[in-house]
């Protein structure tokens, strides 16, 4: 379930991050690209107003005024816009910087988790060493016959070398020699 919620959330991240992306180059190609228009434009009346000499030069500053201050308003509410786009982007940022730490948190405390874990297995299993060594050998024996194989190697691993050797004599001869055979290769 964990697992789950970390894929999911680690997707929702990821989804976030590539639409801030987007976001930020398509109000840059915008912003370029009206940038682009307005100086057309206003090359465009310049070539006009050097064409018509004839005009008063009353209603050539008229014109001029009257289009910077449209184009005045236009870049006022760009900016408008750029600054509201960028606290969005600040506050999908600090969403971002804070599912990271959560994500960290979390990944911490499963590793913890699993470190306690595989020292209580490693607990559990000294102790049954420990009683399978102070056992009488033929009782051992009887209770390895029992178990499966990988386990009773495991066992008989971490056991002195003269109990192994006390134990497999009253085990079966052909699980002693398949057990035997598997130590050696566990120590290899």
């Amino acid at each position: 379930m964990r697992l789950l919620f970390r894929i999911v959330l680690a997707a929702l991240v990821t989804a976030k991050i590539l639409m801030g992306s987007l976001f930020i180059y398509q109000v840059k190609s915008d912003y370029l690209s009206i940038e682009r228009s307005a100086m057309a434009s206003e090359l465009k009346k310049d070539a006009e107003q050097v064409m018509s000499v004839d005009e008063p030069v009353v209603e050539e500053e008229k014109i001029d005024l009257e289009f910077l201050k449209k184009k005045k308003a236009e870049l006022e509410k760009q900016e408008q816009e750029i600054t509201k786009k960028k606290t969005e982007l600040l506050a999908i940022k600090e969403d971002i910087n804070t599912k990271i730490a959560e994500l960290t948190q979390l990944r911490n405390e499963i590793r913890a988790e699993m470190e306690n874990k595989s020292s209580a297995q490693e607990q559990k299993l000294k102790h049954i060493i420990k009683a399978y060594s102070s056992m009488k050998p033929q009782k051992a024996a009887s209770l390895i016959e029992k178990l499966d194989t990988s386990f009773a190697i495991e066992i008989l691993s971490n056991m002195k070398g003269d109990i192994v050797g006390s134990i497999l004599s009253f085990l079966d001869t052909e699980k002693a020699a398949k057990i035997s055979e598997q130590l050696v290769a566990v120590q290899d």
